[in-house]
């Protein structure tokens, strides 16, 4: 019975105990609060802007900062003060940052609160390339789409920035993405077109307006951006062979060839000529077809030099005789150029020697000096005449003494320094137009075209009036000479014919083919005059 009681009384008195102490007990959860999520803060904010106020539940509580990262926080009275502005990209941890405030009054249990303190990043800067200027070197003929170069920013702000080049519109660079800053070959590079490019290389930390992506959804969304000049060099590669000169240049596709006709010359026969032979375009040279490269060329004959007559320079290309050449007619030589110091490069090319019989005479005109003449109504294939009172024409010679007859099956006539006339074969002059002044001067030129031997003389044309002497349809033509030819060579054929029958009939004992006869001799008598006439010489 006494323990009974004994137990009840102590219940009795710890439940009037916890009675009394668990409303103090709960009530000290409560005497400080503070929002249950993070609290957010701009970077870049200005000082002792207010982060967070505490609340407190009754009076007398003190506030204590039990942890305080970077010591970038103060109390003042319940609310926590952030000291100083808060930089995002220097933050050393996480952007979250832990504060603890201790809560305490006296009869109380003292309480930690935590307040999560997030700091917002804000584009407060610029992106910024490793250095303001950038040198590239690439060769040409890459092919298209390779990189020659990845050059990027940083941005403390931005993970993602948006790139351009400029000019958009150049032919031979591009980037592969606007993301993504690599600058790839976009058209075959030669080096004889272009040398360098200058580009320059933007990075923006919003997105282009120019592309298709969302443009900032805040409209005073601070931009930036950073610039890089890139400049490229085209370096000139060994791909093309020496190139004969001169030569014409032809482009297929990429490719660049320069066409040479190759050379000649001529030597006499039985003669050894001295010193390098004189060719026709020019000597034998040729130069690396890679303009800046310059590499250094030498010569060799690979055929066509089987007796050994001629020997060519390795360095300068000059050919010279050894001997002398014992047969008349074309020597045909294959020379070789190619690199020194890479004979994989290499191009050929013909050189053809003339061997010709020696001339002791060029040709020579009869005359140094002669005068011609034109009706101021003569107008193209008109001929020049021989005077001013008939319509006999004007006709050059050129005679070669190598021959006994002094004609020269191989002279060719040539006119110089006039566009009026033309002359023929036969060395007829023709006008080519109306002549518009009083008078003109030309020099004609006989050219040996075995030899190459020539000789000139002057002419001097003079514009006479029309005095019922000669009209342009009088004058002669070309077809009204070939024409006159025809018959008077129809005649001959028939006088030759008539006298072949009379002498047939004289033979036979006829009388009467002696008066026949006599006719057709008055007959040739009369055509030869004619002819004479028509076709005397100057």
């Amino acid at each position: 019975m006494n323990m009974q009681f004994k137990r009840k009384s102590t219940s009795t008195i710890f439940g009037c105990v916890f009675a009394l102490l668990l409303p103090k007990i709960c009530f000290a959860e409560k005497i400080c609060t503070v929002p249950s999520g993070p609290v957010t803060i701009k970077e870049n904010n200005t000082d002792d802007t207010v982060v967070v106020h505490i609340n407190t539940t009754t009076k007398d509580v003190t506030l204590n900062l039990t942890e305080n990262p970077g010591d970038a926080f103060y109390l003042r009275g319940s609310e926590l003060i952030a000291k100083k502005g808060l930089d995002f990209e220097t933050l050393s941890g996480p952007e979250e940052l832990t504060v603890q405030v201790r809560c305490n009054k006296t009869g109380y249990r003292s309480i930690t609160l935590i307040v999560i303190v997030r700091v917002e990043n804000i584009n407060d800067n610029t992106p910024s390339f490793g250095q303001s200027e950038y040198t590239l070197n690439v060769n040409e003929l890459t092919p298209v789409n390779t990189s020659i170069g990845l050059i990027e920013a940083i941005d403390d702000d931005s993970e993602v920035l948006y790139y351009s080049i400029e000019p958009t519109l150049n032919r031979y660079f591009r980037l592969e993405t606007m993301y993504t800053p690599n600058i790839l070959v976009n058209k075959v590079l030669d080096y004889d077109v272009i040398q360098q490019v200058k580009l320059i290389l933007y990075a923006q930390d919003t997105p282009l307006p120019s592309q298709h992506t969302p443009l900032p959804s805040q409209p005073s969304e601070r931009s930036f951006t950073a610039t890089a000049t890139i400049t490229v060099n085209i370096i000139d590669i060994d791909n093309r062979p020496p190139w004969f000169q001169p030569c014409t240049r032809v482009t297929i596709g990429n490719a660049k060839i320069c066409l040479s006709l190759g050379y000649r010359g001529r030597v006499n026969l039985t003669e050894k000529q001295e010193g390098a032979l004189q060719l026709q375009p020019g000597p034998v040279y040729a130069r690396d077809g890679d303009k800046s490269r310059n590499e250094e060329i030498s010569y060799k004959i690979v055929r066509g030099n089987e007796d050994n007559i001629f020997q060519i320079d390795e360095n300068s290309g000059n050919i010279t005789m050894l001997k002398p050449a014992d047969i008349a007619g074309p020597i045909s030589l294959l020379v070789l150029a190619s690199q020194v110091l890479n004979r994989d490069q290499f191009a050929t090319t013909s050189v053809t020697i003339d061997v010709m019989k020696k001339s002791r005479n060029p040709p020579r005109f009869e005359k140094e000096r002669y005068e011609g003449y034109v009706y101021i109504t003569s107008g193209p294939e008109n001929m020049v005449l021989r005077d001013r009172t008939t319509n006999r024409p004007f006709r050059v010679r050129a005679r070669d003494e190598d021959f006994a007859s002094g004609i020269n099956p191989d002279i060719r006539y040539e006119v110089q320094y006039s566009s009026y006339v033309n002359i023929t074969t036969d060395g007829f002059i023709l006008l080519k137009k109306a002549v518009r002044t009083d008078s003109f001067a030309l020099q004609l030129r006989a050219v040996d075209v075995s030899t190459g031997e020539s000789g000139t003389a002057a002419l001097s044309v003079l514009v006479i009036p029309s005095t019922g002497v000669q009209s342009p349809d009088e004058s002669f033509r070309a077809g009204d000479m070939a024409l006159l030819g025809f018959v008077m060579a129809a005649l001959l054929v028939l006088c030759l014919i008539v006298i072949g029958y009379l002498i047939s009939r004289v033979k036979k004992g006829n009388p009467d083919a002696f008066k026949l006869s006599e006719v057709s001799i008055f007959s040739s008598k009369l055509m030869f005059r004619v002819m004479l006439e028509v076709y005397s010489a100057p």
